[in-house]
């Protein structure tokens, strides 16, 4: 089974230097696709590390936006399965076999739990809540993964939203009854965004900009108060 890899770019040069170097060495043990899908707008070094790296294909996408840019990169990818990951998360050293298995049982879609790359007691309270299904589960730092056909049906990823366009694409997966796996293998994500704030301000801001998106604020607007609350690029 092929999986592509599908990593959406906006200056996150650090960032990748790390995680392509990671995901090159497991071409050595599993069929993968390595695609880096970059904004239009990157003023980084971005394109040339991609380019030193001769395992990784690039693109520049058309469109700039998370969601246009991980479409993008589906679109060019040949694998069976589609993986979309963050540029500053990075996959458990099992990811390829665990979602194998996932797809052997009947799943179509899944993501991972995490864990947080800094151990703190009210980080790892909110790691826990990614390992099961909920309100708040299925975001995009979970590494959301689909059968390309299923990916194809859904229409891929909703280009409407400029935030949130991950927790909107679980929401249809969700409604069509698509069987979904939770992976308990764990991820591990950045805690820079906390660090920068703190803990308590961002799960205020997170479960209020949580709550306008259930309301049907449009997805300007939330990415607008995000912005205005949160010291973190959007």
């Amino acid at each position: 089974m092929l999986l592509s890899i599908i990593i959406p770019v906006y200056n996150e040069k650090e960032n990748l230097l790390e995680r392509l170097s990671f995901l090159c060495e497991q071409t050595n043990r599993f069929p993968l696709e390595i695609i880096v899908s970059n904004s239009p707008e990157t003023s980084d070094e971005s394109p040339e590390i991609c380019k030193s790296f001769h395992k990784v294909t690039y693109f520049k996408s058309d469109k700039k936006g998370r969601a246009a840019q991980m479409n993008f990169g589906a679109s060019k990818a040949k694998g069976d399965v589609l993986l979309f990951l963050h540029a500053d998360v990075l996959l458990p050293i099992d990811f390829y076999t665990q979602i194998l298995e996932a797809i052997k049982e009947g799943y179509k879609a899944g993501f991972f739990a995490y864990k947080f790359d800094k151990d703190s007691f009210f980080l790892n309270f909110n790691s826990k809540f990614t390992t099961k299904d909920g309100l708040f589960s299925g975001g995009g730092d979970q590494c959301q993964f689909f059968a390309k056909e299923v990916f194809t049906n859904l229409n891929g990823f909703n280009e409407a939203f400029c935030i949130m366009e991950d927790f909107e694409m679980i929401d249809r997966v969700r409604k069509q009854y698509i069987p979904f796996k939770i992976i308990q293998s764990k991820a591990t994500v950045s805690a820079r965004k906390y660090e920068n704030n703190s803990w308590l301000k961002v799960n205020l801001i997170n479960g209020y900009v949580f709550l306008k998106y259930k309301f049907g604020v449009s997805p300007e607007k939330l990415r607008k108060t995000y912005k205005s609350l949160l010291r973190e690029n959007v």
